[in-house]
């Protein structure tokens, strides 16, 4: 569950594993509160950084390091 709440919180789960995790955290105390706290400490660094959006280049790097294919197109 907790390998899959980042990809849920940055919004990048959809369908059955979405409901599943949305499922999961209604019923488990300590994950929601994982859950509340993750929620919590990224809005404080939003509002810190100042920042809305990751710059592409900087995103595109992070994939690159990553060895991951970006689930959005980078431009």
């Amino acid at each position: 569950m907790l390998d899959l709440l980042d990809l849920y919180l940055d919004g990048e789960l959809e369908g059955p594993e979405r409901a599943h995790i949305e499922a999961h955290l209604g019923e488990c105390g300590p994950c929601m509160d994982r859950s509340d706290f993750q929620q919590r400490l990224r809005a404080l660094l939003k509002e810190k950084c100042g920042c809305d959006e990751v710059p592409s280049d900087l995103m595109e790097r992070v994939h690159d390091l990553l060895g991951e294919t970006p689930t959005e197109p980078v431009s």
